[in-house]
This record gives structure tokens, C-alpha cells and sequence, in this order.
């Protein structure tokens, strides 16, 4: 199925034209790209979006504006590396090509965000409970806690835990961690999440013979 006019648009790279448009679903963005005349195979390329909050007066976040923006000169790039990669613009009964965000980082990486005064809050929360994987892997007190912890059972980590950087305290982010049950050897997986951001969880495991 062809891409709809009046949502996408038209780019023409080394004398062959195409048609490209953006959409986002949970919290991913999606560039779809095609052969303007008599398309075949879809090339896709996915990437974190990179949301921007702002505090408001009443010292809440709202979301503000996407952080990411991609140029002509970005869908240039992605297609030629698309070509380069067996993509088969005029092919048709082919499966779409998936480009995946760790890849397309290197093609079209996210736009630098000038307004001090906006903050990609999510990739905060990324970051962070990427950090407290390992934290909370080396910390006695929390790995005796999780080990004898109910199944499934949050609990919120103090705003003090010399886990949390200055960055995610100040702007209010949470973190709760969890038991998530057991692996076939018997290790304890541990959870770990952002309050703020539920889809934003990590999972690390770890020895109980270990404390």
C-alpha cells in the first residue's frame, strides 16, 4: 500500500524519487520510506523520540515537543545506507526492512536540544535505571531485601539513595524495584523501573547464595 500523500513526502535521491513520512507509536518513531512511482519493498527505520518536557508554574512536567527532528538530508542518508543494504525499493512481494534504533543512531543521530529550559525526562529515566541495575546488584541491603521479597512487590527507592543522580532527583523522578521471579539455575531476577515512565524497566540477575 502506497504512503498517503498528504502525510508523507516526496525526496528525490540520485535521480529516483521517493516518499518518506514520520509517525510515533509508544514511544518509538517510525520513518517509513517507499518508491514514489510503482513502490515495492518499505524500508523502516526506528528511533527513540527523545520527548521534551518543561516544569510548568505549579513545578509539574508536561510534555512539550519532540526532541528528535529528521531532515531531508537525515532520509538522504537512510536511504542510501538502505541501498547499501539490500533494500529493493522497486521489488515487489518483499518483506519491509527494518532498521533498528541502535543502527539508525549512526545514520541520523538525535537533534542537540538548544532550550535549557526543556528536559528529555524519559531519556533521564533511561539512564538512570540503567545505572541502578548495577547499584542495586552490589548494595547488601537491597539485595537481601529482594531476595525475600514477595513476588512482584514494588518498592519505591528512598529520594536519598546514593544511586539516584542530582539530575534525576531534580527533576523529581522515581524509581521502584521489584523481585521478578526466578531463573532455571536459581538466580533472583531483579526489576527495577521508572515510577515516572512505567515502560521504562530494566532487569538484571542475580546470585541469593550471595548476600
Amino acid at each position: 500500500m502506497a504512503l498517503p500523500k498528504k502525510k508523507s513526502r516526496s525526496i528525490t535521491v540520485d535521480d529516483t524519487r521517493y516518499r518518506w513520512m514520520v509517525s510515533i507509536h509508544q514511544h518509538v518513531l517510525y520513518l517509513t520510506i517507499e518508491a514514489e512511482d510503482d513502490p515495492g519493498q518499505t524500508f523502516q527505520a526506528l528511533f527513540e523520540p527523545h520527548d521534551q518536557f518543561k516544569r510548568e508554574a505549579d513545578e509539574n512536567w508536561s510534555f512539550h515537543r519532540q526532541g528528535r527532528s529528521l531532515t531531508p538530508r537525515d532520509v538522504t542518508k537512510i536511504i542510501r545506507y538502505g541501498l547499501a543494504n539490500n533494500w529493493k525499493p522497486q521489488s515487489k512481494g518483499q518483506k519491509p526492512i527494518l532498521l533498528y534504533a541502535w543502527d539508525a543512531e549512526r545514520v541520523a543521530p538525535g537533534a542537540q536540544n538548544p532550550d535549557t529550559n526543556e528536559v528529555p525526562l524519559r531519556d533521564i529515566a533511561i539512564e538512570q535505571v540503567s545505572d541502578l541495575r548495577f547499584d542495586l546488584s552490589l548494595d547488601p541491603y537491597w539485595r537481601k531485601t529482594l531476595f525475600a521479597a514477595e513476588l512482584f512487590k514494588r518498592f519505591t527507592l528512598p529520594e536519598d539513595y546514593f544511586g539516584i543522580s542530582n539530575r534525576a532527583r531534580d527533576c523529581g523522578l522515581h524509581f521502584a524495584v521489584f523481585n521478578d521471579g526466578y531463573t532455571e539455575c536459581g538466580f533472583v531476577v531483579f526489576g527495577i523501573e521508572s515510577v515516572d515512565f512505567p515502560d521504562v524497566a530494566m532487569y538484571t540477575t542475580n546470585n541469593p547464595s550471595i548476600i
